[in-house]
């Protein structure tokens, strides 16, 4: 029977290299029976990033290891499992800098970057997707340096940098066009598509999202169609139409499950809820919001998780449950303002001043009105509130009715 004699160290290395090396082919291998059964992914983040771990100072593993983690980024992404998948992402980022791998290292800090916006760290996203960007543009890879473009834009509707998401996103339309990307072209038409949704020019959305999941279909993408629909379902709230909304949502839960979704899930949840909110069916509303709330407090999805508030603090409110009203209202708000997501800030004001106007209370409801005038007074960002117009003018109304009324 053969032996391996483990007293000298050429051995031992050699042993414990071709140990790594079997075990990322065993996980390879694994991978390609279990990438559609997510539960399974669940369980085996662990051993999976310690087979990473382990592989990496090994620069003779690194294409094996590269495509790995590749491979495992988007699904453990899409799972929730940001904190264990930080670290992998930010040790083989290291890794391909030390072998000078820069098409690698382009890759892998765009990957970074979309994570860390995920747990809510916008100064260290966007630096990751500059740095990207000039990677990309140094090497020539002009696929990663419209993905970061189109990434970075969709963060910066997030954070309400509308003017500078509508340049890099129409940029990186351009630039999948001359590559022929069906892939990056859907989802730049779908974050142009949430762009507009904010901005309430409802048209233009429409027409964006619907070109998305034209391209999705056509390619028999389910997750891309999943976000397609969550986002017609956003659109469709916002502009007062519930009961269409809920149409699109419910096809978008029934993708998210197919492929084994989790935080999209909760996604869909929040503008379920809000749906039925609108539609005045508390109960619903309450349901899906709290089924929202609880997957952000798990994967620490501080955004969702601040959207999630507010749907409850208005859920509560219509209920004339005041103290639960008070309650996710103010936390709601709290966070916005420690994330500094100045829009989210003012159109949560709107909706607490509000709900003080229904209630009567008009001393809250002008503190509320002079707290949203200081943030959209300034007149280098009165132009990206115009949207907010008609909404600003009716509450202006309705308080100066109240102060009549009380003055009587």
């Amino acid at each position: 029977m053969a032996s391996l004699n483990l007293n000298d160290t050429p051995s031992r290395v050699y042993f414990f290299q071709q140990t790594i090396y079997a075990n990322l082919h065993f996980w390879q291998t694994w991978l390609k029976t279990h990438l559609a059964r997510p539960e399974a992914l669940d369980r085996e983040r662990h051993a999976l990033a310690k087979a990473i771990s382990f592989a990496l100072p090994l620069d003779e593993t690194w294409s094996l290891v590269f495509e790995l983690v590749q491979t495992l980024t988007p699904l453990m992404e899409r799972r929730g499992h940001w904190d264990t998948w930080q670290w992998v992402l930010t040790r083989s980022l290291e890794t391909a800098q030390r072998v000078k791998d820069t098409a690698a290292e382009v890759t892998l800090s765009a990957l970074l970057a979309r994570l860390l916006f995920q747990q809510s760290q916008f100064k260290k996203g966007v630096a990751g997707y500059r740095r990207t960007l000039r990677l990309a543009r140094q090497i020539g890879d002009r696929f990663n340096e419209a993905r970061a473009c189109t990434n970075l834009g969709y963060h910066f509707i997030e954070h309400g940098y509308w003017q500078r998401a509508e340049v890099l996103c129409c940029h990186a339309l351009a630039l999948f066009e001359q590559l022929d990307s069906n892939h990056g072209r859907a989802h730049t038409e779908n974050h142009l598509g949430f762009l507009y949704t904010r901005q309430h020019r409802w048209e233009q959305a429409q027409y964006h999202l619907e070109r998305a999941c034209e391209i999705w279909q056509a390619t028999a993408d389910g997750y891309g169609l999943m976000l397609g629909y969550l986002n017609l379902g956003g659109l469709y709230n916002d502009s007062g139409k519930p009961d269409r909304a809920l149409n699109y949502l419910a096809k978008g839960l029934q993708q998210a499950e197919q492929i084994g979704e989790f935080v999209a899930i909760g996604r869909i949840y929040i503008n379920q809820g809000k749906a039925y909110r609108l539609l005045g069916d508390w109960a619903k509303a309450e349901v899906c919001t709290k089924q929202a709330e609880a997957i952000f407090q798990q994967c620490t999805n501080l955004t969702e998780l601040a959207r999630s508030w507010n749907g409850l603090g208005l859920i509560y409110f219509h209920q004339a449950k005041w103290t639960e009203a008070d309650f996710y209202l103010e936390k709601s708000l709290g966070l916005w303002r420690s994330l500094g997501i100045q829009f989210e800030e003012i159109e949560l004001l709107l909706d607490i001043g509000e709900c003080e106007l229904a209630r009567r209370n008009a001393p809250e409801a002008i503190r509320r009105w002079h707290e949203v005038d200081q943030l959209i007074s300034p007149p280098h960002v009165q132009q990206f509130y115009r949207h907010l117009q008609p909404r600003l003018h009716q509450y202006h109304h309705k308080l100066n009715s109240m102060r009549l009324e009380l003055e009587r």
